[in-house]
């Protein structure tokens, strides 16, 4: 197995101890703990190990991680929220949605804030980061970023930039470009958050339910679309086409895709682990706060996946289908809970097209009543990756009345017990046939990625073996195949028309 090993020497087992105890204990606690002594309070389940890898100052409050192709770690600190810099609020309403006085410029001329890009790297294999830098500083705003097409793509409402950086060396070539405007900025605890790409290279992201967007494409046309409250967008770079994937779910923070490249994204309420987006769908949402479906003839809505009773809430979540992890964990749902300062993990089973959950334990725990897990990331070693906004409490209403902390913050690794450290790697590297091998990674991750740079290079050199693997596979191996051929440039009518007669219903 290939993983990263620990950046402290210490590890920590699941000693069974009960929430209310953890819950009592965490109310002993006057204030944030160091680092070092909140590590001993955690305690996770006895195959796992957890590490305690980045902390103040280097790292204030993380709200999104993910990895490049090279395997470094890429972290927003959201350091600006929850009032974007240079506004005055002129007005907000019985939920908390503001009015502001302008809309802020986009970068280099923008109105300078807090929030930053940082850069996290194991130079050496032996599993800590130990080297750190600053791609983007002073942004005002920013949730999330994702790799690709010659740069890096930067969600700042209310823009969707791109800093180009063909040459990888971690300095923009020049301005951003911006490719999308007009996303709201009434709650910053619900702006449009976790940009990452589709398996149909389109970007996707969730946008919140007390905001509202008016999307336009500047240097391309200024027609709007216009939404109200949550749902799952997507984005073509290459087309410039900005849609609505589906409508509704809770207050949306978190795309996730599976194997089988559905959707899924959390809630903020109780009951549910989250939704399942399907296309063109509407979902379930607070009708009198959020507003009414955009279609008045739509005959109904789906509701969130059933769940057990629980509180909530689980706004992010990964199915986990790794390859580092103990196997009982593949297909799990790990989940984050920051409101019970924990990490949950559910069942996840079919209930016809879609899917039912139920929670099977608790892998990470912790008696810091500090602990605010936010973001949770499988990554390329297939240990897991939450980010700990770490502060008293999240509620937003007392976040605007300064009740905040944004001078902490750390990450977290959740790996295989007696794991070992993964190689430094660069996929961007290997050969557009190495790239096509990786497509059948037993980890999720090393797919994703593989099929990410192929669409990065559009080789149409891949087609003829891709078309092999189509033609004469049936499971996995056919579906990213049948991604990549898309994503290289081979989808036409023709080929559309002879996947409909595949054997892998997905492919269908």
């Amino acid at each position: 197995m290939e993983f990263f090993t620990v950046h402290f020497a210490i590890s920590v087992r699941f000693v069974g101890l009960a929430l209310v105890g953890a819950v009592a204990l965490g109310q002993a606690q006057g204030g944030p703990i160091s680092p070092a002594e909140s590590f001993k309070k955690f305690t996770v389940f006895d195959d796992l190990e957890i590490d305690q890898l980045l902390a103040e100052p280097l790292v204030k409050q993380p709200v999104f991680l993910n990895f490049d192709e090279r395997g470094r770690m890429w972290v927003v600190q959201y350091q600006q929220y929850p009032s974007p810099a240079g506004l005055k609020m002129t007005s907000r309403d019985n939920y908390w949605r503001a009015v502001y006085d302008k809309v802020p410029p986009a970068p280099p001329n923008h109105i300078r804030g807090r929030d930053k890009i940082t850069i996290h790297e194991d130079t050496d294999g032996d599993g800590v980061f130990d080297k750190h830098k600053t791609f983007l500083d002073g942004l005002n705003i920013v949730t999330s970023l994702a790799h690709g097409r010659g740069g890096v793509w930067v969600l700042n409402p209310p823009y969707l930039l791109f800093y180009p950086d063909k040459n990888r060396d971690d300095i923009p070539d020049s301005d951003p470009m911006v490719h999308l405007a007009g996303f709201g900025l009434e709650d910053t605890h619900s702006v449009v958050n976790s940009l990452r790409w589709g398996p149909d290279g389109w970007l996707y992201a969730a946008q919140g339910s007390t905001v509202t967007a008016k999307v336009r494409r500047p240097g391309f046309d200024e027609n709007e679309i216009v939404s109200m409250g949550q749902n799952i967008w997507r984005y073509h770079p290459e087309m410039r086409r900005y849609e609505v994937f589906a409508e509704g779910g809770g207050n949306a923070f978190g795309v996730e895709f599976d194997a089988q490249g559905r959707v899924y994204s959390g809630h903020n309420g109780g009951d549910t682990r989250g939704f399942h987006y399907v296309q063109g769908g509407y979902l379930r949402k607070g009708f009198t706060k959020h507003g009414p479906l955009s279609n008045p003839y739509a005959f109904g809505y789906f509701d969130g996946m059933p769940h057990n009773k629980v509180p909530r809430f689980t706004h992010n979540f990964i199915v986990y289908e790794g390859a580092g992890l103990p196997e009982k964990y593949l297909g799990k749902i790990l989940g984050v809970e920051p409101l019970q300062g924990r990490v949950v993990m559910s069942d996840r089973t079919a209930l016809g097209s879609s899917f039912k959950t139920l929670d099977t334990g608790h892998p990470i725990q912790t008696s810091d009543r500090w602990f605010c897990p936010v973001d949770i990331k499988s990554g390329p070693d297939g240990a897991v990756y939450v980010c700990d906004w770490y502060d008293d409490q999240v509620n937003y209403y007392r976040n605007h009345e300064g009740q905040i902390d944004p001078q902490n913050g750390r990450v977290y690794r959740l790996r295989a017990k007696g794991s070992q450290p993964m190689k430094s790697f660069d996929l961007a590297k290997r050969t557009t046939a190495e790239l096509v091998a990786l497509l059948r990674h037993k980890n999720k991750w090393h797919r994703q990625t593989a099929s990410r740079l192929l669409a990065d290079r559009k080789d149409a050199k891949a087609l003829p073996v891709l078309n092999n693997i189509l033609r004469d596979e049936l499971g996995q191996a056919a579906l990213e195949a049948f991604w990549a051929i898309n994503l290289c440039g081979g989808f036409n009518p023709e080929f559309a028309e002879q996947t409909l007669k595949h054997a892998n219903p997905h492919v269908r």
